[in-house]
């Protein structure tokens, strides 16, 4: 009573948040640009920073195991898009988490939303939003890691967290450029290269692909790439999140394994985007990959719907 809840995911790539009560939507690109360590612009307004400014630095709240209190500023900016500051009703959030955080880093999380001007904190994580009654083998795929998990009726079977995904990734494709090129691209310039070559690939073709990059005289000029060098640096990544699939699939009786396969395994999170990795999956297990149109959004549309 006297409470507005919000749903919260807030992901390394991108953080999302919904108005239970008006059932409207804001998001943002998790990343702020610091000068003199002063944070100066959120979200897209930081990308636009990356090459206008050399004292510019650019910060990434949320990476793999860690989160930094700056992620505040964010949440507070999609506070303010949904207008929470514009009512009488407490706002209050519901937050999905992975399952491996512990008491420690929840406890970090809730001092963060207090901090933002929440009044009431509460979790779940992905794999119990997304796991089904029947056997179901959850491939959660992010931008910082990749967390999958066998569930059966609730209980956990098996649970494995890799930091293979979409940063890796980039991170890949950041080297390969450099070796074919002898120039340095951004992060964000990655993921627009990895996003390229997907598209490109799931229509069979290979294009040539271009972005602003920095020579080794620190001077900015366009670079050209064909989408076919990319492609080894992106497999490595799915072959890896393969491999951990692999293992978690092998501890599993043989009854087991013929319901995961039966049932078809559930892969969710934006690098469910990207080219190849559904693909090796069903090449690995020879069964059904299910997933949505929009993998991204899974978390927070499951939320939505278990929220009512």
């Amino acid at each position: 009573m006297f409470e507005r809840w919000f749903l919260l995911d807030a992901g390394a790539y991108e953080l999302r948040l919904h108005d239970c009560s008006k059932h409207t939507d804001a998001k943002t690109r998790t990343i702020v640009a610091i000068k003199n360590n002063q944070p100066l612009f959120y979200g897209q307004e930081a990308i636009s920073c990356i090459y206008q400014d050399p004292l510019m630095q650019i910060r990434y709240p949320i990476w793999e195991d860690s989160v930094d209190s700056m992620i505040h500023s964010l949440i507070e900016n999609c506070m303010s898009v949904l207008q929470a500051d514009q009512s009488l009703l407490k706002p209050c959030i519901w937050m999905a988490v992975p399952n491996w955080y512990d008491e420690a880093y929840r406890t970090k999380w809730q001092h963060i939303l207090l901090d933002s001007g929440i009044k009431k904190v509460k979790f779940i994580t992905n794999m119990d939003l997304l796991q089904t009654k029947e056997a179901c083998f959850l491939i959660h795929a992010g931008h910082s890691y990749t967390e999958m998990g066998i569930y059966v009726n609730g209980t956990c079977r098996s649970y494995k967290k890799v930091f293979f995904a979409g940063s890796r990734m980039d991170e890949q494709i950041k080297r390969i450029v450099a070796t074919k090129t002898n120039c340095l691209i951004s992060n964000e310039d990655a993921v627009a290269l990895k996003k390229a070559a997907s598209d490109a690939f799931c229509k069979n073709q290979n294009v040539r692909l271009s972005c602003t990059a920095l020579d080794r005289y620190q001077h900015m000029q366009r670079i050209s790439i064909s989408a076919w060098d990319l492609w080894p640096g992106m497999e490595m990544i799915e072959q890896q999140i393969v491999l951990w699939a692999k293992q978690c699939f092998k501890e599993q009786p043989l009854q087991m394994k013929e319901a995961l396969l039966k049932n078809g395994f559930l892969l969710s999170g934006g690098l469910a985007h990207c080219f190849g990795l559904r693909q090796l999956l069903e090449q690995a297990f020879g069964c059904t990959i299910l997933h949505t149109n929009m993998p991204e959004y899974d978390i927070i549309n499951t939320m939505k719907e278990l929220k009512g």
